[in-house]
Formats: structure tokens, C-alpha cells, sequence
């Protein structure tokens, strides 16, 4: 079996694992891929025209802010589609890519965007009736929820065809802007939304973030525990596929907990407000802190593959490769996932001046540590794809 078959067969096996269903290259077409992303951007492109367009009223504010929720979930709905259509490896063409980065901007011009409708809705709290204001509050916080899951099937999409490209060395130079630009981009989204949801708290019952510690002390143990792991794990020629497959399935399990948490938070805080524990926010604070760690040691690990890159066997570095690529698009979704769930605490709580002092160190650090993480998350991508690059895995 030649080199690149051993490859393509075991790449399929790992995507697999992911749950992705792999077929013959054959069965794809990388210009149907260009096509699809085109369309893309053009129904992103309407959406955001859409949003910019908005002027808020209590006469219309209601009906605007839904259609504009349809609107905003029918194109995440096209995302998925065609992200679940990038089935086996392919050839990717230079149009994607642009298509990518338009993408991306586009995602960010929307996150603008509802953050500037909820500031307009602040000037309506004196005029509108108390069931007019609740409901546009809802739709408004719906919106920057579904702007977050548009940034994340963005990312995921990217990460695919990144991991399904059969051209990447080709396409390297390409893919690296490709990668900077979607790194740069979800900050600024996380960003938006934060100022979002900081315009936009719903008066409803309240639940104390107590619930909640338990899972963040088990998540705070485990990521202390994978942080430190990974901190005393030295490459070698010889382990270094095997070392990073093992720490691959540790986070992809640690990302599984971190979800579960995601979601419940999330589920909460649509249905009520939040009286906060300081616990929570110290916790919080912590996972925070581990998500940078880990971020950094993929660096360290992506500079040590790089080192050795030279002596290694070229099955063991396409092996050792494709774990780096999954464990940095790990990390990253992580990073959201924790900046999200801190987030929504932060906004849905009802005992903020109590707590204000501890919120505004937990965000300082929040913001610091997204910073940081990813740029850690864009150097290790950016050296493992350049190691693809030079030994044309």
C-alpha cells in the first residue's frame, strides 16, 4: 500500500471515529464545493442586509427580530448542509477559500450588527409595554445565541475541508491566511455577543449558579489533571503519533463534559435569571486559565513535531500531523464553549452590583485568555500545516 493510500485509509478511519461518513473521492466535487459555498455567502450576504436594516419600534420590533431569527437559522441550516456534504478528500480550489473568508466576515458583520440593534433596544425600555420589551429581550438573546452557533459551524466547516483537502500543500499558503483570519473573526464574535448579552437581561425567575459547581470542580480537576499531562509528555520520533492520539481522545472526551455543562447553562438561562455564587465565577475563571494552558502546549508540541520532523518516519508525521489539526480545532471550539457559558452567567445575573466587583475580573481574565488562546490555537495550526507543507504529507 503506497504511502498516501496508508494515509487516506487511515484518515477516513479517524473521521469515522468523529462521525463523518467517508466515500470514494470520487463521490465529491470540489467545484460543486466552490458552487455551494458561493450561494453561501450570497444568502450571508442577505441576512446581514437584512439585520442592517432593521429599526427597531414597538409597533414592529417583535416581527422584525423574528423574521430575522428565521432568517439567521435557515442560513446555519444551509451551513450544516453543505458541511455535511464534504464526505471523502478532495482537490480544494482557491474559491472556496475566498468564499471561507467572506464567510467569516460576513459572520462578524452580523454579530455587529445585533449588537447594535440591542443598544437600540435600550432606548425603548420606557416606551415599549412590559410583554413587547420581554419578547424582543428574547429575540434578541435567541440572535446572539445563533450568531454563536453560525461562527462555530463556520469554524467546523473550515476545519474540514482543512483535514479533507488532498492539496494542502498547494493550497498551504492559502490555508494559513485562511486560518488567521477565522481565529481573528471569532473573537470579534465573541466579543459582539458578549456586548449583546450585556444590553439584553430578562426579568424571570432565578436560579442559583450553585448547580453548577459541582460540574465546573470536576471540569476544573480533569482539565488540571490533561494540562499537567500534557506538560510532562516529550515527543520523540518514535512516540509522537501514538502520544498525540492519546491526548487527542483525552480532549475530544474533556470537549464531550464541557458541552454537556454548555448546554445545561445555556438551557437555564433561557427560562431564568441568575443568582450568582462566587464559587462559580472563581471556577469559571480557572477553566479559563486551563483552556489557555492546553492551548499552549499544543504550541510547544507543534514546534516539537516540527523539530523533529526531519528524522521521522513519514507515516508516524502524517499520523502525528492529523492529531494536531483535530486537537487545536478541539481546543478552539472549548474556548468558546467556556467564554459562552461564563458569558451567559455573567448577563443572566440578578445579584450584579452584590457581584460586580468578582464579574469584572472573571471578564478582564475571560478576554485576556481568549486572546492568548487563540493565538497559541493560530501558531500551532499555522507550524503543523507548514510541516504538511515541507514533507508534502
Amino acid at each position: 500500500m503506497s504511502g498516501y493510500r496508508f494515509f487516506l485509509h487511515w484518515l477516513n478511519a479517524m473521521l469515522l471515529a468523529l462521525g463523518l461518513m467517508v466515500v470514494s473521492p470520487s463521490a465529491f466535487s470540489a467545484s460543486q464545493l466552490s458552487t455551494d459555498l458561493a450561494a453561501l455567502v450570497t444568502q450571508g450576504q442577505a441576512v446581514n442586509t437584512q439585520l442592517a436594516g432593521i429599526n427597531l419600534t414597538t409597533a414592529t420590533g417583535c416581527t422584525d427580530l423574528g423574521n430575522a431569527s428565521k432568517s439567521l437559522r435557515a442560513f446555519i441550516a444551509s451551513t450544516e448542509t453543505v458541511k455535511a456534504s464534504i464526505t471523502s478528500p478532495f482537490s480544494v480550489e482557491a474559491a472556496s477559500l475566498t468564499s471561507l473568508n467572506d464567510l467569516s466576515n460576513i459572520n462578524v458583520s452580523i454579530a455587529n450588527n445585533i449588537k447594535n440593534l440591542s443598544l437600540s433596544l435600550n432606548t425603548l425600555s420606557t416606551s415599549a409595554n412590559v410583554i413587547d420589551y420581554t419578547a424582543m429581550l428574547s429575540a434578541m438573546l435567541r440572535l446572539s445565541t445563533d450568531i454563536g452557533t453560525m461562527a462555530d459551524r463556520i469554524g467546523e466547516m473550515a476545519d474540514r475541508i482543512l483535514v479533507m483537502a488532498d492539496n494542502i500543500g498547494l493550497m498551504a499558503d492559502r490555508i494559513l491566511v485562511t486560518q488567521q483570519l477565522q481565529s481573528t473573526n471569532l473573537a470579534s464574535v465573541q466579543n459582539a455577543m458578549l456586548a449583546t448579552q450585556q444590553n439584553a437581561v430578562i426579568l424571570s425567575d432565578t436560579i442559583s449558579t450553585l448547580v453548577y459547581n459541582p460540574s465546573l470542580a470536576s471540569l476544573v480537576t480533569q482539565g488540571n489533571a490533561s494540562s499537567t499531562s500534557m506538560n510532562l509528555t516529550v515527543l520523540t520520533t518514535l512516540n509522537m503519533s501514538i502520544e498525540l492520539a492519546r491526548i487527542k481522545s483525552e480532549t475530544t472526551a474533556y470537549l464531550t463534559q464541557v458541552n454537556a455543562l454548555y448546554v445545561l447553562i445555556m438551557n437555564d438561562s433561557a427560562i431564568a435569571s441568575q443568582y450568582t455564587n462566587a464559587d462559580t465565577l472563581t471556577m469559571a475563571g480557572d477553566l479559563s486559565n486551563i483552556n489557555k494552558a492546553l492551548a499552549a502546549s499544543l504550541n510547544k508540541f507543534a514546534d516539537s513535531v516540527k523539530k523533529l520532523a526531519p528524522k521521522t518516519n513519514k507515516t508516524i508525521l502524517k499520523d502525528a500531523s492529523a492529531s494536531m489539526l483535530v486537537l487545536t480545532r478541539d481546543v478552539g471550539i472549548m474556548s468558546g464553549r467556556i467564554m459562552e457559558m461564563v458569558d451567559r452567567i455573567i448577563i443572566m445575573t440578578d445579584n450584579i452590583g452584590e457581584m460586580s466587583t468578582r464579574i469584572v475580573t472573571t471578564q478582564d481574565l475571560q478576554q485576556s485568555n481568549v486572546s492568548l488562546t487563540q493565538g497559541s490555537l493560530t501558531t500551532a495550526t499555522n507550524t503543523t500545516v507548514t510541516v504538511i507543507k515541507t514533507y508534502g504529507l
